[in-house]
């Protein structure tokens, strides 16, 4: 058989496709195989060129030849599967972990909520208390819509507690907060028991107050910062602890509001201009409602009548 002619250079086409250091190599292989062509039966040079592209397109395949951008891309797309789910893992995470956790006492009821540092929460019926999920990592923020009377454990974050457009701050004290969203004017008020509390609205720090043991103060969004603390009635203030009720000059509506949170009823107000009127009772444990909706008709000259679902109060 005889020999197959061979050129001193490949096809230019072929060396384009690689490096400079890589043509060297191809251009050195190509001499040496010069002297083997002869020995290889039926083997022209254009089979070899082709062989030598198929081995630069396996190559390439393998990611050998490619750069470290290439390389990296090729690895995103081999594992474009892991990475979509790994992302996806991690925004889950993510967002489980910004998402708060909420604590809800149902109607009727009276519970306490402890928290991983030790300070416990005793919550009033019908409260709710949103809180971080990395409490108290990151921090000791909570948002408070109800009535509740906090156990506060000392540490490095300060406790602060957000409600309905006012904050208290502390670090270590007990403190009682009443602040309802349906209440006129989203009254909030701040009872202290011990240690020392700030409390200011929201938007203004700078219009603080500071609460020292036996002393209270209110703010509704109409002030500019809370009312001047006064000396505190505790025992009527936290009477709700005791399941009792203590109502000092608290509107009719205010009053009611309690009532269905305390016993799980509604009760319709078919009288809307006694509504913000006041009233001053007290109460002792297991009282009756219908006691109380007795007494609040006789005050008031109205009447009430039992309803499928509670009360209605009617002249």
């Amino acid at each position: 058989m005889s020999k197959q002619n061979h050129n001193n250079h490949p096809d230019s086409s072929i060396l384009k496709q690689f490096s400079e250091e890589e043509r060297a190599a191809i251009q050195e292989v190509w001499e040496h195989s010069g002297d083997a062509a002869g020995n290889l039966p039926g083997v022209s040079p254009s089979e070899i060129e082709e062989a030598l592209n198929d081995v630069h397109t396996r190559l390439e395949m393998s990611g050998e030849f490619l750069s470290p951008g290439d390389k990296i891309v090729g690895w995103i797309q081999r594992h474009h599967r892991i990475l979509v789910a790994a992302v996806a893992l991690i925004a889950i995470t993510s967002l489980f972990l910004f998402v708060p956790k909420t604590a809800t006492v149902p109607y009727g009821e009276i519970a306490t909520l402890e928290m991983p540092d030790g300070t416990t929460i005793e919550m009033n019926s019908g409260t709710t208390i949103l809180y971080s999920r990395l409490y108290p990592y990151t921090n000791r923020h909570m948002e408070l819509n109800g009535e509740a009377f906090f156990t506060v454990e000392e540490h490095s974050n300060p406790f602060i507690v957000e409600a309905n457009g006012s904050i208290i701050e502390v670090t270590g004290t007990r403190f009682n907060i009443r602040s309802w969203s349906d209440e006129p004017g989203l009254k909030t008020s701040v009872t202290v028991s011990d240690g020392q509390v700030l409390f200011y609205p929201a938007q203004d720090r700078s219009g603080y107050r500071i609460l020292q043991a036996n002393e209270s103060s209110f703010w509704n969004i109409e002030m500019d910062r809370p009312a001047e603390p006064e000396a505190a009635a505790a025992d009527d203030i936290l009477a709700w602890r005791e399941h009792r009720f203590v109502f000092q000059n608290q509107t009719i509506l205010s009053i009611l509001r309690d009532l269905e949170r305390r016993y799980d009823v509604e009760i319709e107000l078919a009288v809307p201009e006694v509504a913000f009127s006041t009233l001053t009772a007290y109460y002792s444990q297991n009282v009756h409602i219908e006691t109380i909706l007795e007494d609040i008709c006789t005050v008031k000259g109205l009447r009430f009548t039992e309803t499928a679902n509670g009360y209605r109060i009617f002249d």
